[in-house]
């Protein structure tokens, strides 16, 4: 026979006539594909390189222009075109002219034309029906069409004088029909058009000529603008020399083309690539799982075709090159058509996808390199799954093969010492480089950081992916033991749950790789609810309470920020419009007759300390009742009983016993009182606690007066959204006003979202399993029918195989996703290793008796005849 003519047309004969498990195999290596070839097209129109980014970010200029404040820039070697601004060279950090009203033109070739691109130049406030709100105000020429396609036009054109404007849909739904925008300094602005950022599209934003007094000018701030040389001009060499007057030229050809990043990979950017690694090579490890028992079965049900194969004269490498073309032909199948469906999704849902990646796509950007690793990765895997099934039919006896047995193994099985070794391996590796991160996380948190300081060292978390690898690798390797181990423990189970364990350890060839695949499958869900719950006990160890549990807080902070004054009147006049019980003001002390300095801040008193918990050496004082502070459990009764003694209660601090500390301004060094203090230890994380010294208001007064700060009410009953809509109308805004609730945790939407994707994974694997084995045992089925046993027993077998091999692969596969949760709970910082028991307990519980359930309702009751040879 000829080296792969024959099995080739053989292989593509029996593709054709097992079309379903042909098409089995090529859905379960085209889903990966499809969903890879998806993301990378969407993500790579969202973020887009080349001319499209040209296109995006300078229009159809030639060039930005950068307009600094300085006389001459610093630019390293081989950093001259980098995106960002260069610093100024040594001994020019002196400003020499303000970039808003600086004209660029006499530094240019004769002929350039210029245009203010759009950018972002802060956050202005507006008012929108009964309150106000905070959007984005970006500046530039819109009139000019050098900075055409650098924004989204949706409607009518972009402003060209001071008082016309454009905004975003997602503004013009909370505006409501209206054409005029009007600010809260009292002008109001036309509007002209619609627009949208190509980036954060949903961002609420205004856009602006760059003489709008929407906002006031920064003098300190650079200016872009969008640059049109002259056709003889020389980009590089005038970028060169425009740093030289303090400006900076990003040619356009620097962004379509952009140099190496002089910094290269560091050793901390490691960290994230190993871990996609892993998770690309776990998924296909599943998919050569789950497509090498199909081909398994396939092969066992070819015994009598590839029998007659070799005694035409077939080698055992034709045999075997039989199997692996038909590997190939499912590759080519499912490579074909995940390619074809996922660009019919990508390119026929542009919309969807640009609300998803909050991005517009201006054009199609398709990353051909990533596609074809991900066809030759699909082709890998349809090859790597028929391999050992080929193998094992090569070694089949050509007279064992034409009486259509395939060998099954009666010897006993052995879980093997080296897979135990790997196993202890990979989770001493896990547990030593999770003490590493909590370990690195405990070290950041006590730096100048604070709190918030998080740990993700590269060494440790490569140590952790090793661990899991092995361990991962160690289970699949004994799994087909496993199976076997477990079935000898089915003595006490009913007549259906026997047969499906002996089937199980019988035929592990089948249910061992199942298992397995099931069990990454199921760890990957059990890896994100370790997480998340870990990562929810740590967010809420960490929540900072602006309040008393169910209290309403309003803060003030002066019109000097543009916030909300405090008045007695206005707070009476919330707490008329809310379930209030009692109020209590809370406020800073200063001295008598204090003014604003010229940055607009009036000081307050302080309290200088010793260094506290935070590393803070002095903290600023504030008056609040000592009746309100009580209420905060055993740690406010003992401050306010301080407080009514007269005595400044300073928190996380050592203090000795009758100490004193110093009251000074926290603008000057001069200190004006001691006053007796004392320290409770560590607070409660409740916001006016932390970092500020708390006095009774009767002894603030005799320092100087309260300026009120925030003001917290006590209310009967939760408020009502009208109650709320009226606040809102009060303080001309909806933000200002906060009900205490506690942390938040999303847990419930997230069980059922994880329990249901564990029940999609679990039931694919299951229904691929059961599926074979009832193809595999339908000689077994048809010979229970031959001995009278009723439909209802073909169908509690089924359904005690789904629920074997389910429970099998969810219990495995929870326990691999600990071994992610463990890393994650060091990682996150969460006081302790939390357990989601409900999520677990619904994929080792719930899921596999729901695969049992569907199993069952699925299983045909009626069967063909079939001869039993064997």
């Amino acid at each position: 026979m000829g080296q792969w003519a024959a099995p080739l047309r053989i292989a593509r004969r029996t593709a054709r006539r097992s079309l379903g498990r042909t098409l089995l195999v090529a859905a379960l290596i085209g889903l990966p594909v499809l969903a890879a070839t998806w993301l990378g097209i969407v993500l790579k129109s969202a973020s887009p390189s080349g001319e499209t980014l040209a296109n995006n970010t300078i229009g159809r200029a030639d060039g930005r222009l950068d307009v600094t404040q300085y006389g001459k820039l610093q630019v390293p070697p081989g950093q001259e075109m980098l995106y960002g601004e260069p610093p100024p060279a040594a001994g020019h950090d002196k400003a020499v002219r303000t970039p808003s009203t600086f004209d660029p033109s006499p530094l240019l070739p004769a002929g350039t034309k210029l245009a203010r691109l759009f950018v972002d130049s802060g956050m202005v406030e507006v008012r929108v029906p009964d309150s106000k709100t905070t959007v984005t105000l970006l500046t530039g020429d819109g009139a000019n069409p050098l900075t055409t396609g650098t924004v989204k036009l949706d409607k009518g054109r972009l402003p060209a004088k001071a008082d016309e404007v454009a905004i975003s849909p997602s503004l013009a739904d909370k505006l409501g029909q209206t054409n005029t925008v009007e600010s809260t300094n009292g002008k109001s602005y036309a509007v002209v058009g619609i627009a949208r950022m190509l980036t954060t599209q949903s961002t609420p934003a205004i856009f602006a000529t760059p003489d709008s007094t929407l906002n006031e000018v920064d003098p300190t701030r650079t200016v872009q603008y969008l640059v049109d040389l002259p056709d003889s001009a020389d980009a590089n060499q005038l970028s060169t020399d425009l740093v030289n007057q303090g400006l900076f030229l990003l040619p356009r050809a620097t962004i379509i083309d952009p140099p190496p990043d002089p910094y290269g990979t560091t050793a901390d950017d490691i960290g994230p690539y190993a871990a996609m690694a892993l998770v690309i090579g776990f998924g296909i490890l599943e998919i050569v799982l789950l497509a090498g028992t199909a081909f398994a079965v396939g092969a066992r049900r070819q015994t009598r075709e590839l029998g007659l194969v070799m005694a035409a004269g077939g080698t055992p490498g034709d045999v075997r090159r039989i199997v692996v073309m038909q590997g190939l032909f499912a590759g080519l199948v499912g490579v074909a058509g995940g390619l074809a469906i996922a660009g019919i999704a990508a390119f026929s849902a542009k919309p969807v996808w640009e609300r998803m990646t909050d991005s517009i796509f201006t054009a199609w950007q398709i990353p051909w390199g990533t596609i074809v690793a991900i066809a030759l990765l699909g082709l890998g895997a349809g090859l790597a799954a028929a391999v050992v099934p080929a193998i094992t039919a090569g070694r089949q006896a050509p007279m064992a093969a034409l009486s259509g047995r395939f060998t099954v193994t009666a010897k006993a099985a052995r879980i093997r010492i080296a897979a135990i070794v790997l196993l202890a391996g990979g989770l001493v590796c896990v547990f030593a480089g999770s003490a590493m991160i909590a370990a690195a996380l405990r070290s950041a948190r006590h730096s100048p950081l604070g709190q918030e300081a998080t740990a993700t060292p590269s060494g440790p978390v490569a140590l952790v992916l090793l661990g899991i690898t092995a361990s991962v690798i160690a289970l699949v390797w004994m799994l087909p033991s496993l199976v076997v181990k477990v079935a000898g423990l089915a003595r006490s189970l009913p007549l259906s749950g026997r047969m499906a364990m002996r089937d199980a350890a019988r035929h592990r060839h089948r249910t061992g790789p199942a298992t397995a695949a099931i069990m990454m499958a199921v760890a990957g869900t059990a890896a994100v609810a370790f997480a998340a719950s870990n990562s929810i006990a740590a967010d809420a160890a960490q929540y900072t309470a602006a309040g008393h549990q169910g209290d309403a807080v309003v803060r003030f902070t002066g019109d000097e920020s543009g916030g909300i004054t405090y008045t007695p009147q206005l707070a009476s006049q919330l707490a008329g419009s809310l379930p209030v019980r009692k109020q209590y003001e809370l406020g800073y002390v200063q001295l008598a007759n204090t003014k604003a300095n010229q940055y607009g801040y009036t000081p307050v008193l302080a309290v200088a300390t010793p260094e506290n918990g935070s590393g803070m050496t002095g903290m600023p004082l504030q008056a609040a009742d000592p009746a309100f502070v009580e209420r905060f459990g055993e740690y406010g009764a003992k401050v306010a009983a301080a407080m009514r003694d007269g005595k400044v209660v300073v928190p996380d601090v050592k203090l000795a016993l009758g100490q004193k500390v110093a009251m000074h301004n926290d603008d000057e060094d001069k200190y004006l009182k001691n006053l007796d203090a004392v320290s409770f230890g560590p607070p409660p994380r409740v916001q006016f606690f932390r970092d500020t010294a708390l006095i009774s208001p009767d002894t603030a007064r005799q320092l100087g007066t309260i300026n009120v700060s925030e003001v917290h009410f006590e209310l009967t009953r939760e408020p009502t959204k009208d109650e709320l809509a009226a606040v809102a109308r009060t303080l001309g805004t909806d933000q200002a006003l906060q009900v205490e609730k506690g942390y938040q945790s999303p847990a419930r939407l997230f069980l059922i979202g994880i329990v249901l994707a564990a029940t999609v994974v679990t039931l694919l694997g299951v229904a691929i399993s059961v599926s074979l084995s009832a193809a595999e045992g339908r000689a077994d089925l048809a010979t229970l029918a031959a001995i009278g046993a009723p439909p209802r027993r073909r169908r509690s077998l089924a359904a005690a195989q789904a629920w074997v091999l389910g429970q099998l692969g969810c219990v495995l596969g929870v326990g691999v996703g600990a071994l992610y949760g463990y890393t994650a709970h060091a990682a996150f910082g969460s006081p302790h290793f939390v357990v989601p028991w409900a999520e677990i307990g619904g994929i080792v519980v719930v899921v596999p008796l729901f695969a049992g359930l569907l199993a069952w309702l699925l299983t045909r009751s009626r069967l063909p005849m079939v001869s039993r040879i064997d």
